[in-house]
């Protein structure tokens, strides 16, 4: 196949995988089922015929409204399923396939928790401790991730670099809630963190906690001068790992590589 139309083609499944991620964002934290039953209609709970239940164009051709009752369609619904099929198409053209698929993965957990962590200033254990076990598992039959060739070793330096990311942040958020004198962070950023490294290694960790760190205090300002958010108020820090790990995935990494290789260059005497 012609590298472009795979593309495509995995941004056609990334976009119904969109799909099916809407449906755990919405029900995970309910404790409902995620498969059953059929998509309805959150409204008037009339089951969505599957022709208007297409990723992205679904939402467009029924103009953001419910062809049952004509209540409102949430925006998110078809932003999740675009987000997610240009972040896996993106992956694909990034890395060889074995490597995609553990990070199309990772790319779809971080999707979920981003959203439930939004909705609810929570992250489930099964994405979080789920994702530990998934990251050092995928870690021995892939060692490539931890970028070791002995399946051993790597799982070992998933196991310990999971260890380092969630004492890391648990550490800080204990520190900063005794110093605010009131809960600042959830144990569950410290469990995504330690998610995180089993999939990247300890290597990853402090772009991790530098960038998402940028990203939560740009996005606290901004909220506090619009007088959205009051200082001390919790805000979910989930969705800027998320945003931190995507941009490591999509190049982050290589430039640091690059980065630290051209230094290390011009320390070297001719």
């Amino acid at each position: 196949m012609n590298p472009w139309w795979e593309g495509l083609a995995v941004f056609g499944v990334g976009a119904c995988i969109g799909s099916f991620l809407n449906v755990c964002i919405l029900r995970w934290p309910l404790g409902l089922s995620i498969v059953r039953p059929a998509s309805r209609c959150q409204a008037c709970g009339v089951k969505i015929p599957g022709f208007l239940n297409l990723p992205i164009l679904g939402w467009i051709l029924l103009r953001g409204r419910a062809r049952c009752c004509g209540a409102h369609l949430d925006w998110r619904y078809p932003v999740v399923e675009l987000f997610t099929a240009t972040i896996l198409a993106a992956l694909w053209f990034l890395y060889p396939p074995k490597l995609f698929v553990a990070y199309a993965f990772l790319a779809a957990g971080l999707i979920v928790a981003s959203g439930i962590d939004f909705d609810h200033l929570v992250i489930p254990d099964g994405l979080t401790l789920g994702g530990v076990i998934l990251g050092i598992s995928a870690s021995y039959l892939l060692p490539q991730l931890q970028e070791r060739a002995d399946p051993t070793d790597a799982m070992i330096r998933s196991a310990v670099s999971a260890a380092l990311g969630g004492s890391i942040l648990y550490l800080l958020a204990k520190t900063a809630s005794w110093f605010l004198q009131k809960e600042a962070m959830g144990t569950g950023d410290a469990k995504l963190l330690a998610a995180l490294g089993s999939f990247l290694g300890w290597t990853a960790l402090p772009w991790i906690l530098a960038v998402s760190s940028l990203f939560g205090t740009c996005v606290g300002v901004i909220m506090i001068l619009q007088r959205k958010q009051k200082l001390g108020v919790k805000i979910p820090y989930g969705p800027y790992l998320a945003m931190a790990v995507l941009l490591w995935l999509l190049g982050g990494k290589a430039w640091i590589a690059k980065y630290l290789l051209n230094n290390l260059s011009s320390q070297i005497p001719n």
